[in-house]
């Protein structure tokens, strides 16, 4: 896939992040991705990975949906490079799993050991916070114990857990390694893993 002129405009701010060039946004617009969660916290996620140009994006709504059709056609406003289908059966590239209540839970336990994505980037929106990063399908896929009280910085990790997944799609490491990012407070544990 060649990036259009009317592509390289809008994505300029992307293409001059090193590691990300044109390559990385062809990936990007080639990306096929299952986002899970309630709507409230995949809203944010949402605008975001639409305005980065991920081609496809699958969504799968837990929760509480008033208003959510309003959001995906918005999505398609913003940017018309992008598709927003809501629960697919495609396959996909990745899935982002944000876990904000026990119900969310049950749909990522469901999907990290049955999807066929060739990556996963959980992110647990309880305290404290945790997000796994699984870029390849050898690593182990399994969504931790019962979910707990909501975090008070849920929003921020489910963005966090956003840019750890444009970074997997867009080829920012050359060889990423499956980590785990714990949130205490206003501590930061990274944790890579063989």
């Amino acid at each position: 896939m060649t990036l259009t002129e009317a592509q390289i405009d809008r994505y300029s701010r992307q293409i001059i992040v090193p590691h990300i060039g044109g390559r990385g946004q062809e990936r990007l617009l080639a990306a096929r991705i299952m986002l899970v969660g309630d709507a409230r916290d995949i809203e944010a996620p949402l605008a975001y990975l639409v305005g980065a140009g991920v081609g496809s994006i699958f969504v799968r709504v837990t929760g509480r949906q008033g208003g959510f059709a309003k959001k995906i056609a918005e999505a398609h406003e913003l940017n018309p490079d992008v598709t927003v289908t809501v629960e697919p059966k495609a396959p996909i590239d990745l899935a982002l799993l944000l876990i904000g209540s026990e119900a969310a839970k049950k749909i990522a336990d469901e999907i990290a050991n049955d999807s066929d994505a060739r990556a996963l980037v959980i992110a647990r929106l309880d305290a404290p916070g945790k997000i796994l990063v699984i870029p390849d399908t050898q690593s182990p896929r399994v969504v931790d114990a019962r979910f707990g009280t909501r975090s008070e910085t849920a929003d921020f990790i489910a963005m966090l857990a956003t840019a750890e997944t444009f970074k997997l799609i867009a080829g920012y490491a050359e060889n990423p390694s499956r980590a785990t990012i714990e949130f205490d407070g206003y501590a930061t544990r990274v944790r890579v893993h063989p």
